[in-house]
C-alpha cells in the first residue's frame, strides 16, 4: 500500500516514460507493473532506499535516518503525510476495483476486503512506530537511540513480510500471464496474513518484535564483575579498621587536652584523677611513644 501513495513530484516525462515502459513490458495498468516491482525491494519506496553498491547495508530504516523526518513535531513529517493520502489512494482503488471486478462480485468483494486490510495495517504500523519510540524515548533513552531501537522493529516487520512475498518476485512471465497472476495473488495473499498477524497481536507482543528488543538488550548487556563483592568486603573491612584508629586518636586527644587543662579531667571512685598521678603519666608516655 505504501508504494502506491503519492510521492513527490515527478516531471511529466518521467511520468510518461514510467507508463510506456509499463505497456512496453506488457503490464495493461501501472497498477500491475507497480505491483510487480514492489516484490523486488525489502521496503517500500518511502522507508527504503538502496547504496551506491545497490545493497541495502542499514540496520534500520535507510530512508528514515531521523524521528524527526519520520514526524516533525505532529505538524510536518512522513507520518502526516502517510494519514493524508491514505485516504486518497483508498478511493483510487476502490474506483479501479469497481471498474475492473463489475462482472465478477467475488473477486470484487475480495479485492475491496483486502484493501480493506491493507489500509488497517498502514495505519496500525504508523500508529506502532510513533507509540514504540515514544515508550523508548520513555525509559530514558536518548532521542536517536530510541529511533534506531524503533527502526529495528520496523524493519523485522517487512523482512517477515519480504520473506512470503518472494515468490512473487520475479514471476513476470509473458507467455503465462495466467501462472504470472496467480503467483503474484498467493504471493498478496501471504503477505496479508503476516501483516493480519502482526495487527492481531498489536505489533508489540508479536514473537518477531520480542525477538529484535531480546537480541538488543542482550548485546547491551553488562556482565557484573565477580571480584566487586570482594572489593566491598575489603572495603568494610578498610573502613572498620579506619574507625578503630579515628577512637584512639581522640581517646589520645581527650587526655592531651586535660593534661594540658583545656577540659577538665573526668571524675572517678576516688574523686578524680590528680594532675600527677603515675598512671596518667604512663598513658601519656604510651601515646607520645606512639605517636613518634
Amino acid at each position: 500500500m505504501f508504494d502506491f501513495l503519492a510521492q513527490s513530484h515527478m516531471d511529466s516525462q518521467d511520468n510518461m516514460a514510467h507508463m510506456y515502459n509499463s505497456q512496453k513490458n506488457g503490464f495493461e495498468t501501472t497498477y500491475e507493473s507497480r505491483a510487480i516491482s514492489s516484490m523486488q525491494n525489502l521496503f517500500p519506496n518511502i522507508f527504503g532506499k538502496n547504496g551506491s553498491d545497490g545493497m541495502d547495508t542499514s540496520q534500520t530504516l535507510p530512508g528514515l535516518k531521523s524521528v524527526d523526518k519520520w514526524n516533525g513535531n505532529d505538524v510536518t513529517g512522513l507520518r502526516l503525510q502517510v494519514e493524508r493520502e491514505l485516504p486518497n489512494s483508498d478511493a483510487q482503488f476502490r474506483n479501479a476495483i469497481a471498474h475492473t471486478f463489475d462482472p465478477a462480485p467475488e473477486a470484487r468483494d475480495l479485492a475491496l476486503e483486502l484493501l480493506y486490510k491493507a489500509n488497517k495495517f498502514a495505519l496500525d504500523l504508523c500508529n506502532f512506530i510513533q507509540r514504540d519510540y515514544d515508550f523508548w524515548k520513555h525509559k530514558g533513552y536518548t532521542k536517536k537511540e530510541a529511533w534506531d531501537l524503533t527502526c529495528l522493529s520496523v524493519r523485522r516487520i517487512f523482512e517477515d513480510i519480504h520473506v512470503v512475498r518472494v515468490v512473487g518476485r520475479d514471476s513476470r512471465d509473458t507467455k503465462n500471464p495466467v501462472l504470472t497472476a496467480t503467483q503474484v495473488i498467493w504471493a498478496t495473499l501471504r503477505a496479508h496474513v503476516v501483516m493480519d498477524e502482526y495487527s492481531r497481536r498489536n505489533f508489540f507482543e508479536h514473537p518477531s518484535i520480542s525477538a529484535v528488543i531480546a537480541r538488543h538488550l542482550a548485546s547491551h548487556h553488562v556482565r557484573p564483575d565477580e571480584s566487586l563483592e570482594t572489593k566491598f568486603t575489603k572495603l568494610d573491612e578498610r573502613v572498620t579498621s579506619l574507625a578503630s584508629k579515628v577512637d584512639g586518636i581522640l581517646s589520645r586527644l581527650a587526655r592531651l587536652e586535660i593534661k594540658n587543662g583545656i577540659s577538665p579531667p573526668k571524675k572517678g571512685r576516688g574523686g578524680g584523677k590528680h594532675k600527677n598521678d603515675p598512671k596518667d603519666k604512663d598513658a601519656d608516655a604510651k601515646d607520645d611513644a606512639s605517636e613518634d
